[in-house]
């Protein structure tokens, strides 16, 4: 009967061994765990610095470019702009490269090529 206690005390004695042993385990698992959950807590801190000030430059930059293109481009006065426009199709050339000489959209210039022939139209049938 002794020797079942003895037997009995050893594989306690084991199984305490065994369940210390995956406890600090564990623990070293935790730790780990712990240690690369912060570096990528403090990665992802850092990209979204980055990130934030980059946008940030961005609009700084687009601000300034904005500011910049409208004190120096001179605002084209509309008649101007649409005399401009019929007499060079009078004169034969392409919407594209009014468009290009212009520098505005090719769709622009039709539109105004249209409301330079609808006015002309206008015109006429006042004096007929």
């Amino acid at each position: 009967m002794e020797m079942y206690w003895v037997a009995g005390g050893g594989v306690l004695v084991a199984a305490l061994m065994a369940s210390f042993r995956v406890q600090v385990l564990q623990q070293r698992r935790l730790v780990r765990l712990d240690e690369r959950l912060a570096q990528l807590t403090s990665g992802i801190s850092l990209l979204t610095d980055t990130a934030e000030g980059g946008l940030r430059d961005i609009a700084q930059e687009i601000q300034r470019l904005n500011t910049v293109n409208t004190k120096t481009a001179k605002p084209k006065v509309r008649a101007a702009t649409q005399r401009r426009v019929s007499n060079a199709a009078r004169r034969g050339r392409t919407v594209q490269a009014i468009a290009a000489k212009e520098q505005m959209a090719e769709s622009e210039v039709r539109l105004r090529l249209q409301m330079a022939e609808a006015k002309r139209e206008k015109a006429h049938a006042a004096v007929r």
